[in-house]
């Protein structure tokens, strides 16, 4: 006896009549015409996301976000290294007028056994010497604090090192009020030259 072909049926109204060789689906002709425009409207879709990426790969114009993501993170780190500069200013400043008012302070003691001593006209060499003495140290303290130190941060393996501000009290602690460390690192391979 022979097999009987069991004919498919149209997915949407049930009378099958042409099988798509995509989907394998059957359809009557009206859905058979009706399944070709959607495909229609897809290949056009394909055709349209083809010529943006062509467009956008054949663009002089086009910046990868692969740079742009480089630029971002040059002006991220460019910003914080501006700001530790203008934070370690601002440090070194309040250090410096903190040293400048004691030195003012001992000038002014100096000035005092000075006018005494003068007025009195009681003064030796050795007095004279010893004040020089003074206003010379007083004015290499000036020159170059002992006091107040910049310090490269070590820590770090970036070839852009942040700096900071240290003040050492006479207790031989230090104080510091800049702690900005640049932490901005790019993800990618990039080296800096410095800035």
């Amino acid at each position: 006896m022979a097999s009987v072909r069991q004919q498919k049926t149209c997915v949407a109204c049930q009378n099958g009549v042409a099988i798509c060789s995509g989907c394998q689906e059957s359809f009557c002709l009206t859905h058979f015409t009706e399944h070709r425009q959607e495909l229609d409207k897809k290949m056009g879709e394909v055709v349209y996301e083809h010529n943006q990426l062509r467009e956008a790969l054949c663009s002089q114009n086009t910046v990868h976000p692969l740079v742009s993501r480089i630029e971002d993170w040059g002006k991220v780190s460019i910003q914080k290294i501006k700001n530790t500069v203008k934070q370690a200013r601002t440090d070194l400043q309040a250090f410096l007028d903190r040293t400048k008012h004691r030195l003012v302070d001992s000038l002014g003691s100096i000035a005092d056994q000075l006018k005494l001593s003068q007025t009195a006209t009681v003064y030796t060499e050795k007095e004279l010497d010893k004040w020089m003495k003074q206003l010379v140290e007083l004015g290499q303290m000036f020159e170059n604090p002992q006091n107040i130190e910049i310090v490269e941060d070590e820590s770090r393996s970036s070839s852009v090192r942040m700096i900071k501000v240290t003040e050492k009290s006479n207790s031989g602690t230090c104080h510091t009020i800049n702690q900005t460390i640049l932490q901005s690192r790019p993800s990618t391979e990039v080296v800096s030259t410095g800035t």
